[in-house]
């Protein structure tokens, strides 16, 4: 019965804390936080005892459907995931809607990135698009089988050059 009534006070707090002293997030807010919690191979339960923010609330924010959290709560998140500041600050500014939207394969082609902590090379960027290219272009109907066979040679492929 108390574990409800402090489940109850945290909702309440985290819907006062919205109205006030809080901000609207990207989209790509929830996705990151997804990311780094996997990379730290963290249940959501785990996250929540160690940054103090409920996994409710971080299930919530992963999924897209809470967009203003307080910037305390983005801090507590974010210091305990390790997320670069300047990925956080990349992530947390919501850009305006009439942006101009960007082909994948332009993306991948206009930006370096990193795997791993290390830069792609040509080669591992050349593959990347290919594997890409491969996943828009399959029909995975009657091909199916030999869709999936030539993703997985694409796949190798970019795993050796990585």
């Amino acid at each position: 019965m108390h574990e409800d009534m402090l489940k109850d006070v945290e909702v309440l707090d985290e819907v006062d804390e919205e109205k006030e002293g809080s901000l609207t997030v990207s989209d790509n807010f929830g996705i990151m936080l997804k990311h780094y919690r996997k990379l730290k191979n963290l249940s959501l339960k785990q996250l929540e005892e160690i940054s103090g923010v409920s996994a409710s609330y971080v299930n919530r924010l992963e999924r897209g459907e809470r967009k203003s959290p307080s910037i305390t709560k983005i801090l507590q998140l974010a210091e305990t995931l390790e997320i670069p500041n300047s990925v956080l600050v990349a992530t947390i500014i919501q850009e305006p809607r009439t942006h101009e939207k960007v082909d994948l394969s332009e993306l991948l082609i206009k930006h370096e990135f990193l795997l791993n902590g290390r830069e792609l090379t040509r080669e591992a960027k050349q593959n990347l698009l290919k594997i890409i290219e491969h996943i828009a272009q399959c029909q995975w109907a009657d091909t199916k089988i030999h869709d999936i066979y030539v993703l997985a040679e694409l796949v190798d492929q970019f795993k050796l050059a990585v």
